[in-house]
């Protein structure tokens, strides 16, 4: 392991404009080694000093000789358990148990023992002296009806009331787990199915030139490193379904001008299938924590998936160059809009997203071109929308962040691959649907999480009541964030460009709703999506007579009020406008028309 990782210049320009070909993305996972290397001693000391360790297990130092001969016959080998994104993760939930850091912030740390979480290591030296073909015996602990060998499999043991098991292999070859009366023989092939034995599945990209294959990963409870769980094995036509669709998305990805297919496919080590609640956006995510790892809620069409993978790529990449090269100071307060998020972010997740969403523009520019089917205008739409938001983050990052040396160097690689999509011509339909979600998503965001100053708000309030102009000056806001609550006019839109069928269905049958959600979405919201603003303006002000507070229907108002100083106010200040509709309001009058309030707060001198 050498002391120093540094990056060439050569890769760090590649990474700069977006992309990273395998040399690249090599010299980004060298030190990813390095530091899990790393990380491991530090928890391998830590716990061997704990109190609660090592509980009914092994000293820890154990398993860490183990992994040491491990590496002595196999580098590759334990290279490779190292990188399993699911072994960072762990090591950085673990390392946070064992100083403290779980416990004082309330998180749920009693669920699984301390003794057990961090017995993972006895696991991990495992998986290496298997992976290396060594002759060994350890005890590893017993979590969720079974044992998991991290980036191999899981061993159930259905019954089983003993919290350790015994793992043997001998020099015959012969390979076993043992835990009280139950003995599950590994089999000689750790990637088959076998009786107690659950493979890591992979899924398999194919393409002659540029193959994808990372594991399809439902059993390691480590897996989602937002909230471990136990195993949830997919069923095989589930699992065949996953690799239909990723086979067909990979084709997308590998037949890609604008990205490195190779590079993409180094990123990705795992997929692991999630289930979270997401009506405006495909749900994926991934962690600097767990290198190479991406959930994924189940795939909608090819292309959204294809653009996923490239999106979650671009955080791996990101994430692996900052722990090599500092391209910020500070920038860790979450006070800046993001045009892809609902709530405030800090301008290092800024960083994140616009790198991330660069690589989704880079996507959907060449795929806009290479379509010639009733999925064009979807592609233009989403590649108009991402540009977009990926120049709004450009622009909040050069006005806040206080970039390095390199990190103006990164900046600039990025707007200059951005420039020329810029000024791409894009279809008037799409181009107006992508513009409006992105005000609307602006609107959203200052009616959720922009509170305005009650002093002057009363001023304003009184000014009304009392038939005066409305003040000339604004009053001021400050950022005050909040529970944000979902539009449905994204996915509308989606639909409606994506499948104007389907589309036209919903809007006559509301409740045979395609997307997950447990209502049928909102009538306002069907008409204003189909372009019929007249309806949608009956629709929000219906809304808002009946429940003032709806964030949505102010938005929407907004959206489909004619030109005019309503308009104006309401694209300029929703948040004030708000804020002066609550102060009129008594228990049993409403408070006053919105549009007409609007009306007098844009005609203000």
């Amino acid at each position: 392991m050498s002391r120093h990782h540094r990056l060439s210049t050569v890769c760090f320009k590649e990474l700069a404009h977006g992309g990273g070909g395998v040399s690249a993305i090599a010299e980004l996972r060298a030190g990813q080694r390095s530091r899990l290397m790393l990380l491991l001693r530090a928890l391998t000391d830590l716990a061997s000093s704990h109190p609660r360790i090592p509980g009914p297990l092994p000293a820890p130092r154990a398993a860490w000789e183990l992994l040491i001969e491990a590496e002595r016959r196999s580098p590759p080998s334990v290279a490779h358990l190292l990188l399993h994104p699911q072994v960072g993760a762990w090591l950085s939930r673990c390392l946070r148990r064992l100083r403290g850091v779980a416990e004082e912030a309330g998180a749920e740390a009693d669920e699984v023992p301390l003794w057990l979480e961090t017995g993972y290591l006895h696991s991990v030296a495992a998986s290496a002296a298997l992976l290396a073909g060594i002759d060994f015996r350890i005890v590893v602990g017993v979590r969720d009806g079974g044992v998991m060998l991290p980036a191999l499999g899981f061993v159930a043991l259905a019954g089983c009331d003993s919290p350790v098991a015994e793992i043997v292999a001998d020099g015959s070859g012969g390979r076993a787990l043992r835990a009280g009366p139950h003995t599950v023989p590994l089999p000689s092939d750790l990637t088959r199915d076998a009786k107690g034995w659950h493979p890591l599945r992979r899924l398999h990209g194919r393409h002659p030139v540029h193959p994808c294959s990372p594991y399809l990963d439902d059993v390691d409870p480590y897996r989602d490193f937002l909230r471990p769980a136990g195993p949830a094995r997919l069923s095989e036509p589930e699992a065949r379904g996953w690799q239909e669709d990723f086979d067909s998305a990979w084709a997308l990805v590998a037949g890609q001008s604008n990205v490195d297919p190779a590079g993409v496919a180094d990123c990705l080590i795992s997929v692991v299938p999630v289930r979270y609640p997401a009506r405006t956006e495909p749900f994926s995510a991934s962690s600097p924590e767990a290198y190479g790892c991406v959930l994924l809620n189940p795939p909608t069409d090819s292309a959204t998936l294809a653009a996923s993978l490239i999106h979650e790529a671009q955080h791996v990449k990101l994430g692996a160059l900052l722990d090599l090269v500092p391209l910020m100071h500070g920038g860790m307060e979450e006070i800046h809009y993001a045009p892809w998020r609902v709530d405030p972010r800090p301008l290092r997740g800024l960083l994140h997203g616009v790198y991330a969403f660069l690589g989704v523009t880079a996507f959907w520019q060449a795929h806009r071109h290479a379509v010639l089917d009733e999925t064009a205008p979807s592609a233009d739409f989403e590649f108009a929308l991402r540009r977009a938001q990926t120049s709004h983050g450009l622009r909040t990052l050069r006005t806040h962040a206080e970039l390095t040396a390199l990190g103006d160097r990164f900046l600039r690689g990025i707007e200059d691959r951005l420039a020329a999509w810029l000024t791409e011509p894009v279809p008037e339909v799409p181009l107006r649907a992508a513009e409006d979600l992105n005000l609307d998503h602006r609107l959203l965001y200052r009616l959720h999480h922009l509170s305005v100053d009650p002093g002057r708000t009363g001023q304003w309030a009184q000014a009304w009541r009392l038939g005066r102009s409305a003040p000339d000056t604004l009053p001021t806001t400050v950022l005050c964030a909040s529970r944000t609550v979902v539009s449905a006019r994204p996915a509308l839109i989606r639909l409606r460009l994506r499948d104007p069928d389907g589309f036209a269905l919903l809007r006559e049958k509301p409740e045979e709703r395609p997307f997950d959600s447990a209502d049928a979405p909102p009538r306002a919201d069907l008409d204003w999506a189909a372009g019929d603003t007249a309806a949608a303006l009956r629709g929000y002000r219906d809304r808002l007579a009946e429940r003032p507070d709806d964030l949505s229907a102010w938005s929407g108002l907004a959206l489909t009020l004619p030109a005019g100083p309503a308009k104006e106010a309401l694209l300029d200040c929703p948040e004030v406008v708000l804020a002066v509709h609550r102060a009129l309001r008594a228990p049993v009058y409403g408070g006053p028309d919105p549009v007409a309030l609007a009306h007098w707060i844009g005609t203000r001198r």
